[in-house]
């Protein structure tokens, strides 16, 4: 009887425990204040979510990852991946800063096929309102061509993102990134010395700090 005794308080208090702290982290979360995210200025300050935090200094510096297909809902824009870092928080807003344009591995992995050449290209670069950026751009051709042509399309890919960077600021050549300019006049230029099965910006990472970057 003692032991059935003491069994049937401890599992009370354990129960009373359990209530107990879900209580407190139900408290906990109905304390917090919700705070509405804004895309920077190059996605047209879209909304890309809510986010609940204590205090709002606790939200800067906070990373936001999304596909661009919630701010388009263009289904093709599906494999692009943006990270954006909260820069500011102005009342229940919280304005934030690109950090990276990424497409999945899966999309990538699609592309690749047996028999094709798969030519990679980075860059670093810096646009005409001095943000520094490394772009990754991939092109794959249609059957496997030899080292001296992926040489030549590697230079030519190079020259070509090096000079669009520096002749536009840093929101109209990520317009052109996250749309597929860039990618379709790199194809274009591909095409001069093997014709190409695709043609991406596979990556583009911000190497200046989002605080610097301007509004």
């Amino acid at each position: 009887m003692m032991r059935a005794k003491s069994y049937i308080v401890a599992e009370t208090t354990t129960r009373a425990m359990a209530q107990r702290a879900v209580r407190e982290a139900r408290d906990k979360w109905e304390m917090k204040s919700w705070f509405r995210v804004l895309a920077p200025k190059t996605f047209g300050f879209a909304e890309i979510g809510t986010i609940p935090a204590n205090d709002a200094k606790n939200l800067v510096g906070r990373t936001v990852e999304i596909s661009f297909y919630d701010i388009t809902k263009d289904i093709s824009q599906l494999p692009t991946k943006l990270k954006f870092q909260i820069v500011k928080v102005d009342d229940d807003t919280a304005y934030t800063q690109l950090k990276q344009v990424e497409l999945t591995r899966d999309y990538i992995r699609s592309l690749v096929r047996r028999g094709t050449s798969r030519i990679d290209t980075i860059v670093d670069v810096e646009t005409a309102d001095g943000v520094r950026l490394r772009v990754m751009c991939m092109a794959i051709t249609q059957s496997r061509i030899k080292t001296s042509q992926k040489k030549a399309i590697r230079r030519i890919v190079l020259d070509f993102i090096t000079e669009k960077a520096s002749s536009m600021t840093f929101n109209e050549f990520i317009q052109e990134v996250v749309l597929g300019k860039v990618a379709s006049e790199v194809e274009n230029l591909v095409k001069r010395i093997y014709p190409p099965r695709k043609v991406e910006v596979r990556k583009v990472k911000v190497l200046t700090s989002p605080f610097e970057i301007q509004q």
